[in-house]
């Protein structure tokens, strides 16, 4: 039988068994620590991780080998919008882009080259020239970094050249400065926009809020036709989300495509300084610009659109349902709904709708109808319009049927519009007038004189040629019935009464196949720009003094002196050893004397048109020269304008080009850089003339070119010129009353020095023909153009003095000015050089009329019309036969 444990032993048991486990654990600790701590161990631990690390850099470098050396460029035209397809472009119209490079293997430096191709790549030709066009730009891109570069390049026009179709595409091409290796060739799709399409573009901090927009008939007429084009948006809607950048060209002459921008609640840094410059320039020469007010007036106060805004806010305002029973009067109709008698008035639901009151600036107006809701404010050509109330309110854009109707005729200010019923059951929009349903002149107000203004050549070259005929003077090679005299050569009396010259409808602005605001070498003021460079035939004969004085130095030289030289020194044998040597100097001082005065060697003819809208301090320069030399000559021209752009001027429509054998047409680039622009290769054979058309913005003076201040009867004026170029035969042309055929009405001033006022008094308009009668004794403006006329503006003068254009109110300054505007540097030069440019102020424009509204609605047949057409049309995005545009 076992003896019993004592407690005491059990105790001792259990401490014993206790050391003995702690000192276990203790021991395996150590263990562990002094299997880690061994160095051989640890080497090999290292020595896996550097081999990982030398295999993972291995396989890191067949990866990148496996890369291309750059990857695939993409581009996107501006305005941008990243939500959908983009790449719009208007052929016809100079575009910016942004194009995104990358190098994958190393650093690399060289130049960006772009030209617009046909899907294949083939160069297309500049319509009515013997040039294809290309652009570069410098480029330096670091390894492993994206890099977006800006491109500005032309689109020729479509269906111009035969065999060149409709594709347009653009070639990306990296390759070495100054033309050399290709390293990178990519050809990318674009989409040609119609002639009567624009952009809409929405500046919002909320741009998701404003895609209602493209739901409107004023964004898409409805239309019932199968035709792409003629089915196509008027505006195509673009509402990019801005976050630090906003995708707008920086170069105001590439803002053409773009018709109306909305703007909400947006900070302006996000605009460059080039930006907002850009669009200024854009407003002024007839852009839209529309301001929702309750977010936007406060960050616009102090913005660079302070001192154009038509309002400011004096605090906000709730919106009361009765602010808006006048727009139900104006913009609202009783309809027949299921057979039932409908009216879809504006009803706010809920709370009041948020606005601000609106402060009118000194000079801005309310729209009428519009409960001072909406107030305008002209900016040159163009407008600022301000809403006292959120343009995006669901319940006003969406929730309202006749917001439609109320946007196209008091926001934008477009004709009225009917709908009609097709033979199928369909409904159309066409406007109230006979104007085309697609008409580009309605759709956008962006207008360059020089680019838009129609042609009058002949109905004025018929008047011009009678006023010769009259006074005995050189006539032009017309037929009698052009210089409006009968069989017998005996003048027939013009009568021309007052309804001829009436107030043309669209203020004598024209429309080609590219729309309006295009590059335009066949406008009415290209047109005879062109003419006038024809006329001055750009080489003066030498006529017997030139001759007799050079002969008579040459002699004098050759024998009094040269005797008398040798004669003092008592070596008058000498003077026949000098006899030869003379002789050959004087032969290259004949020679270096007639390349002066006859141009032999280069000669240099120009005709500018500087345009200056109110109250602005930058105007719109557009160049034509002509290039004469007698030996086959490389120009270059270098433009200190960012703006800058240039391209051959065609030989006008009709005109074959002219070419000699094995003839075909070469590269023409503009080279960009910075802040400057050139055109180079531009080659002009011996003993011929090459013509080029440039154009670019600059700033005339600090403050406004012109101001226009009339006295309180209307009968005198102030005219302020702050410039610094002399303007000469200057003469101030207006329309009064308030109708097409209001009276016209003519004062002159004659010379205009720099930074000169003038005080005007205005007389009847006697004979419209000449407006005044004191240009038909200018030098430069007279109907004389005989062999002993100077360079002779006539032809310009003509269609820019064309009381036709003027609309009840405009005020219009007209002269010319002999000085080189600056801008451009041409080499080699000329060291004959004839430069003569248009000067044209607008000093006021006419008002703008009351909006009108719709003559009936969309619902017409009693129910929302069909869309089924429409839609199909706008899914087809407008492709060519042959592929993306």
């Amino acid at each position: 039988m076992p003896m019993p444990i004592s407690r005491t032993s059990a105790k001792l048991a259990s401490d014993a068994r206790w050391r003995m486990s702690w000192s276990t654990t203790i021991a395996i600790l150590l263990g562990l620590v002094i299997v880690v701590s061994l160095p051989g161990c640890s080497g090999c631990l290292r020595q896996r991780t550097a081999e990982e690390e030398e295999a993972a850099k291995k396989k890191k470098q067949a990866e990148e080998q496996k890369k291309a050396d750059f990857e695939p460029p993409e581009f996107r035209a501006l305005p941008f919008d990243d939500r959908g397809p983009g790449n719009y472009i208007k052929p016809g119209h100079w575009v910016s882009g942004s194009i995104r490079l990358k190098a994958n293997a190393f650093d690399y430096r060289g130049e960006l080259y772009s030209k617009t191709t046909n899907q294949t790549g083939g160069a297309i030709p500049l319509p009515g020239t013997n040039y294809f066009f290309s652009a570069t730009r410098p480029i330096a891109l670091a390894k492993g970094q994206e890099s977006w570069s800006d491109v500005t390049y032309y689109v020729p026009k479509v269906n111009q050249v035969s065999g060149a179709g409709s594709s347009r595409w653009l070639m990306c091409r990296l390759q070495d400065r100054g033309g050399g290796a290709v390293v990178q060739s990519e050809v990318l799709p674009t989409i040609a926009m119609p002639a009567h399409q624009f952009y809409m573009v929405v500046l919002a901090a909320n741009s998701d809020d404003y895609q209602f927009l493209s739901a409107l008939d004023t964004i898409k007429p409805l239309s019932a036709s199968m035709d792409q084009i003629e089915a196509a948006p008027h505006y195509r809607v673009v509402t990019p989300k801005i976050i630090d950048r906003t995708p707008l060209p920086e170069n105001p002459l590439t803002w053409t495509s773009i018709a109306v921008i909305i703007w909400d609640d947006i900070d302006q840094q996000t605009l460059t300084t080039y930006q907002q410059e850009a669009l200024l320039d854009w407003l002024h020469w007839g852009g839209q610009l529309i301001v929702s007010g309750p977010g936007s007036l406060d960050r616009l106060r102090l913005s660079f659109l302070a001192d154009y805004l038509p309002a400011e806010s004096e605090g906000s305002e709730e919106l009361e349902q009765s602010r808006f029973d006048l727009w139900n009067d104006k913009y609202v109709m009783s309809e027949r709904i299921n057979g039932k008698q409908t009216r879809y008035d504006l009803k706010l639901t809920g709370a009041p709708a948020r606005g601000v009151k609106l402060k009118l600036a000194e000079d801005a107006y309310y729209v009428e109808d519009t409960a001072d809701l909406v107030a305008e404010r002209r900016v040159g050509r163009g407008r600022i319009t301000v809403t006292a109330f959120q343009l995006r309110d669901p319940r006003i854009s969406k929730q309202w049927k006749n917001f439609d109707n109320f946007f196209n005729s008091a926001i934008l200010r477009r004709p009225a519009r009917r709908y009609e019923v097709t033979d199928v059951e369909f409904v159309t929009t066409r406007w109230q007038s006979n104007r085309s349903r697609n008409d580009p002149l309605a759709v956008s107000q962006l207008r360059y004189f020089s680019r838009d203004v129609e042609s009058a050549t002949r109905r004025y070259d018929k008047l011009d040629n009678s006023y010769r005929a009259e006074h005995g003077l050189a006539e032009d090679e017309l037929s009698t019935e052009e210089k409006g005299v009968d069989e017998n050569g005996i003048v027939r009396t013009t009568e021309v009464g007052d309804e001829q010259y009436s107030a043309l409808p669209n203020a004598g602005f024209s429309t080609t196949e590219a729309g309006v605001a295009a590059w335009n070498d066949d406008s009415g003021a290209a047109n005879a720009a062109r003419e006038c460079l024809v006329q001055a035939s750009g080489i003066d004969i030498p006529d017997a003094s030139f001759i007799l004085r050079v002969t008579a130095v040459y002699l004098l030289f050759l024998v009094p002196i040269n005797w008398g030289v040798f004669w003092l020194i008592g070596r008058v044998e000498w003077a026949w050893i000098a006899a030869p040597v003379i002789a050959i100097v004087g032969a290259f001082a004949v020679i270096k004397l007639a390349q002066l005065d006859i141009g032999f060697a280069r000669n240099r003819t120009e005709i500018g048109i500087l345009e200056i809208q109110p109250d602005y301090h930058r105007a719109h320069m557009a160049r034509y020269t002509s290039l004469y030399t007698s030996l086959s000559t490389r120009y270059h021209s270098e433009f200190d304008q960012a703006s800058a752009l240039a391209l051959p001027l065609t030989f006008g429509a009709g005109q074959n080009v002219p070419t000699r054998f094995g003839d075909s047409p070469t590269e023409v680039r503009f080279d960009q850089e910075g802040l400057s622009a050139s055109l180079t290769g531009f080659n002009v054979m011996s003993n011929s003339t090459g013509r080029m058309h440039s154009e670019y913005m600059l700033s005339l003076a600090q403050d406004p070119v012109f101001s226009w201040k009339p006295s309180d009867d209307g009968k005198s004026a102030e005219v302020v010129y702050r410039g610094e170029m002399t303007i000469h035969d200057v003469a101030v042309l207006r329309r009064i009353g308030d109708s097409p055929k209001g009276a016209l009405e003519v004062a002159w001033i004659g010379e205009l020095g720099p930074k000169q006022s003038k005080t005007i008094r205005f007389e009847p308009m006697t004979d419209p023909w000449s407006v005044c009668s004191e240009w038909n004794q200018s030098k430069v403006f007279s109907p004389d153009v005989g062999e002993d006329a100077e360079v002779s503006l006539r032809r310009l003068l003509n269609v820019a003095k064309d009381v036709r254009h003027l609309q009840a109110g405009d005020v219009r300054l007209i002269g010319w000015t002999d000085q080189d505007v600056p801008g451009v540097e041409i080499t080699p030069a000329a060291p004959q050089s004839t430069l003569r440019t248009l000067v044209l102020a607008h000093l006021k424009y006419a008002p703008l009329p009351d909006p009108e509204g719709d003559v009936n609605t969309r619902r017409i047949l009693g129910q929302e019309p069909e869309k089924v057409l429409q839609d199909s049309a706008d899914s087809i995005e407008l492709l060519p036969e042959d592929g993306p545009n």
